[in-house]
């Protein structure tokens, strides 16, 4: 049963809500982390929507102040350092702060390969709500052959705090196969280096779709993005241990992330997404204000 003529689901879960299509008609979604559509249509039981894949898909402001001040919690958080989180001075550090729920076992694979890889490496995650939870996450991560004794497992944080650890890590991890959205949006406003794995699904695709789209140099674009398990292990290594390279990257974000916000053409692209699938037929604009308009 229906509660409006139209129904619409969107990228707040990305995923299908798995209705019947005669209940929710449409999934609006971005073109720019979504497979071409005839393949990702396949993923919904509504009638897939694509934002076009060349823009920002949703209007974003700064999360960051000038005087490096959270803008959620107002607290600054220049001051912190690494000895405020417990962590090593001088290790690089490997940090994923997505909550263990997104951390699937497939990550486990990519986060200990990078640990074996790198014997100077630290590993910083966030710890999981209970102690049945984490002991179990750790179980999971010590038989993908992480040396626990080399990782930080650290609870919730607040905003001014998260943002410290990704200014203290050398390189910042995309969760595999559910992805960051706003955590990617925040490591790359701290300018730091995200390595990403695509994934099949939407929630898997987030940081891709920002990455084609802020203007960085497809050299930097190749350090992030991987297409397989052991090019996302390289890439996080390699950006951890070349200082120069990791540099040239981190350089480039910061001035491009400036394409990641107040983008007037995601309202534009929302509002044209309205009025294409609403079952009422516009008013022709007549000198006055259109129906876009009012």
């Amino acid at each position: 049963q229906r509660l409006a003529p139209v129904q619409v689901n969107s990228i707040g879960h990305p995923i299908t809500s798995g209705h019947d299509p005669s209940v929710i008609q449409y999934y609006v979604s971005w073109g720019a982390a979504e497979l071409p559509l005839e393949e990702s249509q396949a993923h919904y039981t509504e009638t897939l929507k694509l934002l076009p894949s060349n823009i920002i898909y949703q209007y974003y402001e700064r999360r960051v102040l000038p005087n490096q001040v959270s803008r959620v919690d107002g607290q600054a958080f220049g001051h912190l350092t690494r000895s405020d989180f417990g962590l090593p001075p001088n290790d690089p550090i490997y940090l994923c702060m997505q909550v263990p729920h997104k951390l699937f076992p497939e990550f486990d694979e990519l986060f200990c390969g990078i640990m074996k890889k790198d014997f100077d490496g630290w590993g910083v995650l966030h710890a999981a709500k209970t102690p049945t939870l984490q002991m179990q996450f750790e179980k999971r991560l010590q038989r993908a052959g992480c040396d626990l004794s080399r990782i930080t497992f650290l609870g919730f944080q607040p905003h001014h705090r998260l943002l410290a650890l990704y200014r203290q890590a050398t390189v910042v991890l995309d969760s595999y196969p559910a992805g960051g959205d706003t955590t990617t949006r925040e490591v790359l406003e701290m300018g730091k280096a995200l390595v990403t794995l695509p994934a099949r699904l939407l929630g898997g695709r987030w940081t891709l779709g920002y990455m084609n789209n802020i203007g960085l140099t497809d050299f930097t674009k190749s350090l992030l993005i991987a297409s397989t398990p052991t090019e996302y292990i390289n890439k996080a290594f390699l950006l951890a241990s070349d200082d120069d390279t990791r540099e040239s990257v981190e350089a480039d974000i910061r001035e491009s992330v400036k394409n990641l916000f107040e983008r007037d053409e995601a309202v534009s692209a929302w509002q044209e997404m309205f009025l294409e699938i609403s079952p009422y037929q516009q008013c022709p604009r007549q000198g006055g204000l259109g129906y876009g308009e009012l």
